[in-house]
């Protein structure tokens, strides 16, 4: 078998043998494969998306989102009122992400610890694969120079006002400026575990099977069974089937399709908390109207960010501001209004400049369950305080695109919602309606669903990442997060993933 096996190369069932079989190729999932391998273990990572490289990136939407993402780009909420950007690739969301690499703040760590009881992520147990990670993928804070008009609204407005804003961590090596993270970097510049944890892992001996989906996974005594369909990448129609057998199995499949992957196969919910407890980063924007260019697609997508509003009551709550790329046909779609406004707003594009604002959840939370086709259904309920935060974050995102030099802000309202000046906020913002669907939101952060925690009555896994219920049945991805993080959760997966990997290396040896 080769190394990296596609489902074009496949015309027969595929039937393999493993010490270790891993559902996912993104963070959760490359890292423990690199580790695991690196150990000396028979590893087959199953993806269910394409395997590309630089060549295959265009730098287009069109190709971007039909390649890279799940339900190209369209992935949304059972009300359709939070989209859901995830990838579908190997690497992952890694992928097709915007570089930010922020490590978890002690203050998550501590609640992990003292409520959840989670053994050994303390800040201190976590700073040595901090730190090997951030040597490993070149993770660096960009000089002044390099900050693009779009980030520079942060840094710029948040300095005016007496808000702390800082250069925020990048997984790159000779970045172009191109622009183009969040569409598949075309010069292997973003350090994704696409260009990193799976070579290396496959250098090691793993086998990457893209176009592979998981569907079932029986359990046999200390054996389980993957059983899935190897799909045609270019219809999405089942090509054939494939069975991969191994004692030890990681689901790395993400905090929306583990979960459903766990229902299907009636497995590991005795706490019956799978699926429960979802985050998600909520995030809308803001969108500042500048009388130069600032082309909100070009150059480095995140640099900067704004982070004084975070835990700053001790709630573990808050809000932090980012710079968002905002390609056009991404932003042809959030952006309000119809017919002659819309056109006219388009019209601008390259004078815009877009911040989003991120909420750290305390009282909302969804859910994750599956539809009559075993197809994942995500559920998710905004909580007052949350959605408190998210009207003082998109507010103090607009204070900071005003103290920038902006000429007109607006928020992501259906019915539009644009100010001139700082003053017309409060007015405005109590005037605008909030329902659900009356304003865009989005995530890409889905965490929580299979969370972490020592109690089996109150969690899927334990401090491992093992489940409860299944010796060697894992679970390393986002789902495992006991709590929202409130930093982007790069990092941390691939801290988190590391070490268990580096556990189930110690504690299952290869059979003989």
């Amino acid at each position: 078998m080769a190394m990296i096996l596609q489902g074009k190369d496949v015309t027969t069932p595929v039937r393999e043998n493993a010490d270790v079989c891993i559902i996912g190729s993104g963070c959760g999932g490359g890292a423990a494969a690199k580790v695991l391998a690196e150990a000396g273990r028979r590893v087959v990572v199953l993806e269910e998306g394409g395997y590309y490289t630089a060549s295959d990136f265009d730098m287009t939407e069109e190709t971007a989102y039909r390649n890279l993402y799940r339900e190209r780009g369209g992935q949304a909420t059972d009300d359709l009122a939070v989209t859901v950007l995830q990838g579908r690739c190997v690497g992952g969301s890694s992928t097709v992400n915007w570089t930010t690499s922020l490590r978890t703040p002690e203050f998550v760590l501590d609640r992990w610890e003292h409520v959840f009881d989670v053994k050994g992520l303390s800040p201190k147990e976590l700073e040595p694969y901090f730190e090997r990670i951030e040597k490993y993928l070149n993770i660096h804070l960009e000089p002044e120079e390099h900050h693009n008009p779009n980030n520079r609204i942060i840094l710029t407005g948040a300095q005016k006002l007496g808000y702390r804003a800082r250069a925020i961590g990048r997984n790159t090596r000779d970045c172009q400026e191109a622009g183009a993270c969040g569409l598949g970097c075309p010069f292997d510049a973003k350090l994704s575990v696409n260009v990193t944890y799976i070579p290396d892992a496959v250098k090691a001996g793993a086998v990457v099977c893209a176009d592979f989906k998981a569907e079932n996974i029986e359990v046999i005594g200390n054996t389980k069974r993957v059983y899935g369909t190897v799909i045609d990448r270019a219809t999405n129609a089942r090509k054939t089937d494939f069975v991969v057998e191994a004692p030890v199995v990681i689901l790395s499949a993400g905090a929306i399709h583990t979960p459903a992957l766990l229902f299907r196969s009636g497995l590991a919910n005795s706490s019956g908390e799978v699926g429960n407890h979802l985050t998600l980063h909520l995030t809308s924007a803001v969108l500042g109207m500048f009388e130069g260019v600032v082309y909100p697609a070009g150059g480095i997508p995140q640099s900067a960010m704004c982070d004084e509003f975070l835990n700053t009551n001790n709630d573990g709550g808050g809000f932090w501001i980012e710079a968002v790329p905002a390609y056009p046909v991404l932003a042809s779609l959030a952006l309000p209004g119809f017919g002659d406004s819309h056109k006219a707003l388009m019209r601008g594009y390259k004078h815009i400049g877009a911040s989003i604002v991120l909420v750290k959840e305390i009282d909302s939370e969804g859910s994750v369950g599956l539809n009559e086709y075993g197809r994942p259904v995500i559920s998710y309920n905004i909580g007052e305080k949350d959605l408190d935060c998210m009207k003082r974050g998109l507010k103090t995102a607009a204070r900071i695109h005003f103290a920038a030099g902006a000429k007109k802000v607006l928020t992501l309202h259906a019915e539009k919602n644009e100010f001139t000046s700082s003053g017309e906020l409060d007015e405005g913002f109590a005037r605008a309606r909030w329902g659900r669907n009356e304003l865009s939101l989005y995530s890409a952060h889905p965490l929580g669903t299979c969370r972490m925690a020592e109690h089996p009555l109150r969690s899927v896994v334990n401090s491992h990442c093992e489940t409860h219920d299944i010796g060697g049945l894992f679970v390393i991805d986002g789902s495992v997060m006991p709590t929202s993080l409130g930093v982007n959760p790069q990092l941390t997966i691939l801290a988190v993933a590391e070490k268990s990997a580096e556990w189930i290396a110690e504690n299952f040896p290869r059979p003989q």
